[in-house]
């Protein structure tokens, strides 16, 4: 009996001594110009207890009896913490000026992670892009060059027909006119070229081109015998770049061709542009049709001067190096 009674009288003593280990304190937490702060954070110093204030910036926390400290965090204002008494506790808090700047320094550093996470992606997605789309056309590239062969050296062989106007002027001392003359050139030409892929390809070359008209005069005013051969020839030698483009894969493909170079003996200047397509005949035999502008050289005598009137002779005139415009067309085989 007297073990049972010792054991309730511990039980209500512990009883006791636990329910006055614990105090109940209530506050209010306000700002510099007495607003209340809703949110903020109140916790003992000594023990792991907290809590928040309402909207009106009250509190109330159930901490131990030996805790003697209570600290109050807002966002945008200092710590404060304040003695636990048994009275009503007021919080007043002071506006932390720097925190704006820290918050739009964490927005910033914030953003610029987000920004460079974002560009990492974006340029991530970039690259697989570009990757499977250079796999795809070397994956292209190597089906074509099973059916034909387009990179290496090829061998061109094209044959040329011009019609050019040539502008002959024979100015006279006492007589003036002026002819227009067909030269219609005709040129084959051989051209040895690298392919670099399916698209480009440059090359060098030279040919051999004939005028059907040679000297530009009016009906008989220069008869052959006034003619010295020295001056001017109807055979020229082109020497000449040339730069081909492919617009398209496939057996019929759009092509753009482009020549500069010059012409010998009579040293004129060079050059071709021209567009039509190319045939894929097999793997490595190719015929192209062209449409071109190209410039051919001619020769023109002026100043004429002798005795008056047509039939004068001796006469004596200047020969004079000339090159115009020729519309032409092409056609060319490629191995």
């Amino acid at each position: 009996m007297k073990q049972i009674v010792l054991t309730f009288l511990f039980a209500v003593m512990s009883f006791v001594c636990e329910a006055q280990t614990e105090i109940v304190v209530k506050g209010f937490v306000r700002g510099e110009k007495g607003g209340p702060i809703p949110g903020a954070t109140v916790s003992a110093i000594e023990a792991d207890v907290q809590t928040n204030t309402d909207t009106d910036g009250m509190f109330t926390i159930t901490v131990p009896e030996n805790i003697t400290r209570l600290q109050v965090e807002a966002p945008g204002y200092f710590k404060h913490i304040l003695p636990v008494d048994g009275n009503f506790m007021v919080f007043d808090m002071k506006v932390d000026k720097g925190y704006a700047s820290k918050l739009y320094e964490y927005a910033l550093i914030e953003e610029k992670l987000v920004q460079d996470s974002e560009r990492r992606t974006e340029e991530e997605e970039a690259a697989r892009i570009k990757k499977e789309r250079n796999e795809r056309r070397m994956a292209i590239d190597a089906e074509y060059n099973k059916l034909y062969k387009n990179i290496g050296l090829v061998h061109s062989l094209e044959f040329i027909y011009g019609y050019q106007l040539a502008d002959a002027d024979v100015i006279y001392k006492n007589l003036g006119y002026r002819y227009y003359g067909n030269l219609a050139p005709v040129e084959v030409n051989y051209t040895l070229a690298y392919r670099f892929n399916n698209f480009v390809s440059l090359g060098i070359g030279a040919g051999l081109q004939y005028q059907t008209v040679n000297l530009c005069r009016y009906g008989d005013v220069f008869m052959p015998e006034y003619q010295d051969v020295d001056d001017f020839t109807p055979i020229n030698v082109p020497v000449f770049l040339n730069t081909k483009v492919y617009m398209s894969r496939g057996k019929f493909q759009p092509l753009l061709s482009v020549s500069g170079g010059i012409y010998l003996p009579n040293t004129e200047g060079m050059f071709d542009i021209g567009i039509g397509a190319n045939w894929r005949i097999s793997k490595t035999a190719n015929m192209y049709f062209l449409l071109s502008c190209r410039t051919t050289p001619y020769g023109d005598f002026r100043e004429y001067s002798g005795l008056e009137g047509l039939q004068s002779r001796p006469a004596s005139y200047v020969y004079y190096p000339k090159s115009a415009w020729a519309p032409s067309i092409k056609i060319g085989f490629t191995l």
